[in-house]
């Protein structure tokens, strides 16, 4: 066996921790061609010198990480399929008008997946609204499934777990634990950085509590996660079946916009328009537009034999290693299902799903694309926007299907507000929260 063919199974058989999500893509990105070296453990660092008078003095410290880490490592179970509710910070909060009571609306991703032939059935949701469901072989993993359903109980079982530190997660004490480490460069001051991948463990009950993201141990913007319940179930357990009228998976969007007249503006709605009067706030009504969504589909073919075979084992590999396999059979995309695998040919085939009325509250500019033959929205200056639909469509940023109770705003963590008058559903994007609240409470219907 020749030496290159050894470099290239050690490649095949070395875990792949590329693709990892967070803020920081661009280090990352300088580190790709340079090789990317182990964080070595605190300890073993700390064991080269002065070993023995170390170990007398940290002996109580690493007693009390050892029983922690034992008992978080029997609070998880011992089966092949994870299952695991994560709260993130892309929900947001709903308003009552009347009131001024505030009340958060939570954002969760639940996943089951097979560690053994990689299936993840995941479900996210807004509140109670299932916002998008389906069951898939991804040939690469998120990174919170890569993280709790591989690194947070191989670092357990193997020892490579840390306590990195202490804190407070909704009220409760943990211990954070490192799961991951690495050394990255960072272009911008040419030093190496510390990104680790980091899990709260409760000091009461043992089990994990959040999931977080550091950089030279600070927790990165966006990147905290609640672990609202994780566990390991027996094999043939967990939920593989999902609906799908609820998926959005293959889909492809477009928008599409062109000015029309406020006449125009009943009949693409379908019923009488919202607004807020030809002048709100010292802003003009500067633009009426029509705004179309399409969704845009390939044609599905099945793949059997000997490909389809390839492609399975190729959805078993981790990481790049499973991105390569695929890329190297030569059909883009393929899709590893319960169902079957299956590919996409031929044109994009696009349908018109939804038309909405925006009505837009500001100042007008030359738009430098078209070499100013258009005048586009100046988003930069005072403004507010309207965007008003028949349907809750499920192709709304953040929100898709929600639909907020009467009387309500819902301020997502976009910065836009959305609410729901008289079945018509109402978008508004303004400067602030209390802007985009005061113009909730000034729609009224537009006069025939």
């Amino acid at each position: 066996m020749t030496e290159t063919r050894i470099a290239e199974l050690l490649d095949e058989l070395t875990p792949s921790y590329d693709d990892r999500r967070g803020d920081w893509e661009r280090v990352a990105a300088s580190a790709a061609g340079q090789g990317r070296r182990r964080f070595m453990p605190f300890g073993l660092i700390a064991g080269a010198v002065a070993a023995t008078a170390l170990l007398v003095l940290a002996w109580p410290f690493h007693a009390q990480q050892a029983s922690l880490l034992d008992r978080a490592r029997a609070a998880i179970g011992d089966g092949p399929v994870l299952h695991v509710v994560l709260r993130g910070e892309w929900g947001g909060t709903l308003v009552d008008l009347g009131t001024g009571e505030r009340s958060a609306v939570n954002g969760d991703d639940e996943y089951w997946y097979d560690t053994r032939d990689g299936r993840v059935h995941s479900v996210e949701r807004l509140g109670d609204a299932v916002l998008n469901e389906q069951v898939s072989r991804p040939a690469q993993l998120s990174t919170e499934l890569e993280a709790l359903g591989r690194d947070y109980k191989h670092a357990l079982e193997s020892g490579t777990a840390r306590v990195s530190d202490e804190g407070i997660v909704d009220g409760e004490p943990v211990a954070w634990v490192t799961i991951h480490s690495e050394l990255l460069p960072d272009v911008a001051d040419g030093k190496d950085h510390e990104l680790a991948e980091q899990v709260a463990v409760s000091k009461g009950t043992f089990e994990p509590l959040a999931l977080r993201w550091t950089r030279d141990g600070k927790q990165g913007p966006d990147t905290l996660q609640r672990v609202l319940g994780l566990e390991f179930l027996p094999d043939g357990a967990g939920d593989f079946t999902a609906s799908p009228a609820l998926s959005l998976d293959g889909q492809r969007f477009r928008q599409g916009r062109e000015p029309m007249s406020l006449d125009q503006a009943r009949a693409t709605l379908g019923r009488t328009p919202l607004w807020l009067g030809r002048g709100y706030g010292g802003l003009p009504l500067a633009a009426v537009d029509r705004m179309t969504t399409s969704i845009g589909r390939q044609q599905e073919v099945r793949i059997t034999g000997h490909e389809a075979a390839a492609a399975k084992r190729c959805a078993k590999l981790r990481g790049a290693q499973g991105g390569d396999c695929f890329r190297a059979l030569g059909r883009a995309p393929i899709e590893v299902r319960p169902d079957g695998v299956f590919t996409t040919e031929g044109p994009i085939v696009w349908s018109d799903a939804q038309t909405d009325v925006v009505l837009f509250y500001g100042t007008l500019g030359e738009d430098p694309s078209t070499y100013r033959r258009d005048s586009i929205p100046l988003l930069d200056q005072p403004h507010v926007t309207v965007t008003e639909s028949a349907q809750a469509s499920p192709f709304r940023p953040i929100v898709g299907s929600y639909v907020p109770p009467t009387g309500s705003v819902f301020l997502a963590a976009n910065g836009s507000g959305y609410l729901q008058v008289d079945g018509v559903n109402v978008s508004i994007e303004a400067k602030d929260e209390e802007a985009i609240l005061t113009a909730a409470r000034a729609l009224a219907p537009m006069p025939s």
